[in-house]
């Protein structure tokens, strides 16, 4: 282990738009010694709970400094593999509040014996991989042994039993412990409970048909003495007459790993790996299809599981696609990528255009990416964009671990790229990650999607950047990249984009902006009370006290990025943009938009207008509403009454809301126009 100093010039690579493979390989060294102090703090804290004893901690520690000594190659790649980091993570932490004696296990927590065998699942991997003979106790989670790196060993028994890995000679085993079984016959049919899981015996004439856990096995009665073999478990049956009674001394399921561990095997589900070649540049990307890791990047987000063969194809042919597109539009960061990126988990395919991706600081080099849409002419720079986008927070929270780009305030902020308030930190996160985005699109043309997506995203950073800048939270490293940052990003706005596609990023963006206003803040009620007084008296304007809004966060806040998308489906899917424009109700296929949004994108201001109106009649209307109202007046000529809805459409709804009629949207706005404006 050593003490990291990143070298100037990765550390200027790093405070940019753009990706450097010298900086990443910088960065996974100091991974390394990172991930191998949280080992190390594991062993120290585990000598004081209980549970590390049965878990053979001091074991595994032992049999992986050997595995090390063996194939150190092998060891830094174990020890890179983001499940090692989550679980590392994880379980420093629990450690930490079981010493602070901080309560009790959460509920969907496994047993700490569990978490703290990981590490002997860790030793077993680094020594299969070694090629060393050995054998060690590891646990069992959920019935399935997890080597990570290698794949999992289905062997049933106790959800969180144990079960033993040994190799020999080239052979490696995982074997569970057993435990006594029971069968009683009666008749023609018999039950059987091995380990707590319930099996039918149906003999039918000489032989019978074991089914345990959808696990076929054979009874071959041999006089009054019969061979019980589910999974290569041996039992006894003694039978007399219609009454048999079994006795498994040893009830164990093992399970043989494939010669190569990317292959099924009887029992075993390999972790596949996705390779793709650049026939130009010869560029390779390498990196795990994880859909087996125990250790969820991002709780609580519902992930694909395992792939069928199937399903793992279209992954090999969307990187395919893809990587070629990277390794020649965008070269540096394609070199990058295969250096730093580790492991993708794929997450079921989202609602249209809104492709979902994340990532965790507890595993570097690990992406989560829904199934892309079914659009072949754009998925490859899609799929493309979304890699650099989540690699980005990767090697921002790589630099972030060496050393703080900002402390920690109360204050939440708009962030144009989500739909709820953000800390300072989620600020400086996405400006550094859209930055990114913003330069990959610039590079891909002025006109269609690219010149959208250049024009929006550059419009966003620029304004987050105007937040971030001289902020007193950020330390002297942090006001370094945000003014990195916004030098290299400045010149961006004086080029050009396609003048249709910039209309649609600017109407997007203040769409966006208003309605997030419009969800998180609220007009004071004195302030809001005192207005309406003021109109219900007869539309004269108030002498109400001007006042700040108040933030407070709207869960219901979804779906801000409405414009965005039907921007985007009118460039990529005119036809299906006009499909969606003859719905009646437009929501039950893409959720979160209006008939009045439609117009809108659709140039259509005047009836946008119209129907903006029609739905604030409605007390159900959406928040989104009066702010697309607000741009649909500023497009029909009306700037003052649009910008009062746009710029303040928490002014109008809270004032709506007192009323005991919904107004006239567009004569609320008119007179709130003559409204100083914050």
């Amino acid at each position: 282990m050593h003490h990291h100093h990143l070298s100037d010039s990765a550390l200027r690579a790093l405070l940019s738009t753009t990706e450097d493979e010298h900086a990443v390989a910088e960065l996974l060294d100091a991974e390394v010694s990172r991930r191998l102090l949280l080992l190390r703090a594991v062993l120290d804290a585990s000598d004081d709970v209980p549970e590390a004893g049965p878990a053979g901690v001091r074991e595994a520690w032992r049999l992986l400094e050997d595995a090390e000594k063996l194939q150190p190659a092998g060891f830094r790649t174990a020890l890179l593999d983001p499940q090692v980091g989550l679980w590392a993570a994880s379980v420093f932490r629990r450690l930490s509040r079981v010493a602070a004696d901080a309560g009790d296990a959460a509920p969907d927590e496994p047993p700490l014996h569990a978490e703290l065998g990981f590490l002997s699942l860790l030793a077993a991997s680094v020594s299969l991989v070694a090629g060393a003979d050995f054998r060690v106790r590891v646990p069992v989670w959920q019935g399935a042994v997890f080597l990570p790196g290698l794949g999992r060993a289905l062997v049933g028994g106790e959800a969180w039993g144990w079960a033993e890995v040994e190799a020999r000679d080239g052979v490696a085993t995982v074997t569970a412990d057993g435990a006594r079984a029971a069968v009683t016959a009666d008749g023609a049919r018999t039950t059987v409970t091995p380990d707590g899981a319930l099996a039918t015996v149906a003999p039918a004439g000489g032989r019978a048909a074991v089914t345990a856990d959808g696990a076929q096995a054979t009874v071959a009665p041999d006089g009054v003495l019969a061979t019980v073999v589910p999974d290569g478990a041996q039992a006894t049956v003694t039978a007399d007459g219609a009454w048999a009674a079994v006795t498994a001394d040893v009830a164990q399921a093992t399970v043989t790993l494939p010669v190569d561990p990317e292959s099924d095997g009887p029992g075993w589900q390999g972790l596949r790996r996705l390779r793709s070649v650049d026939a130009g540049t010869a560029l390779t990307l390498t990196l795990t299809l994880d859909d087996l890791g125990p250790y969820p990047a991002v709780p609580g987000l519902q992930t694909s599981g395992r792939l069928s063969p199937a399903q793992f194809a279209c992954w090999q042919r969307w990187f395919d696609e893809m990587w070629p597109v990277l390794a020649t539009g965008h070269p540096a960061a394609a070199r990058a990528l295969s250096v730093g990126l580790l492991s993708v988990v794929p997450l079921p395919r989202g609602e249209r255009l809104r492709a979902r991706a994340a990532s965790s600081s507890d595993a570097f080099g690990c992406v989560l990416l829904s199934e892309p849409d079914d659009d072949a002419e754009w998925l490859p720079a899609q799929l493309g964009v979304a890699l650099v986008h989540e690699f980005r927070h990767t090697l921002l929270n790589g630099l972030i671990f060496l050393t703080p780009l900002f402390d920690e305030c109360g204050e939440l902020f708009h962030a144009p790229w989500r739909d709820d308030p953000r800390p300072l930190g989620g600020l400086v996160h996405g400006a550094y990650a859209f930055s990114g985005v913003a330069h990959y699109w610039r590079t891909r043309g002025a006109d269609g999607l690219a010149g959208f997506e250049f024009a929006l995203w550059r419009s966003a950073v620029q304004a987050v950047l105007e937040t971030l800048r001289d902020h007193p939270a950020l330390t002297p490293l942090g006001r370094d990249l945000v003014k990195t940052l916004d030098e290299q990003t400045a010149p961006w706005h004086e080029e050009p984009a396609g003048t249709h596609e910039h209309h649609l990023a600017h109407l997007a963006a203040t769409h966006h902006h208003a309605t997030w206003r419009a969800h998180h803040l609220h007009t004071p009620s004195s302030h809001a009370k005192a207005l309406a007084r003021a109109w219900e008296a007869g539309g004269g304007r108030a002498d109400a006290p001007d006042m700040r809004p108040v933030l407070r966060t709207d869960p219901g806040a979804c779906r801000l990025d409405a414009l965005a998308l039907l921007a985007r489906l009118s460039i990529i899917a005119p036809q299906e943009f006009d499909a969606l424009r003859a719905e009646e109700e437009p929501a039950r296929l893409v959720p979160g938009v209006g008939v009045a949004d439609l117009a809108l994108v659709g140039g259509d201001a005047e009836a946008a207008v119209k129907l903006y109106v029609d739905e604030l009649a409605d007390g159900g209307a959406r928040p989104a509403a009066w702010a697309g109202l607000g741009l649909a007046l500023s497009e029909c000529g009306e700037t003052a009454a649009g910008a009062v809805l746009t710029e303040q459409p928490e002014l109008a709804l809270g004032v709506s809301r007192l009323l005991p009629t919904p107004p006239d949207p567009v004569a609320l706005a008119r007179w709130l126009a003559y409204r100083p404006v914050r």
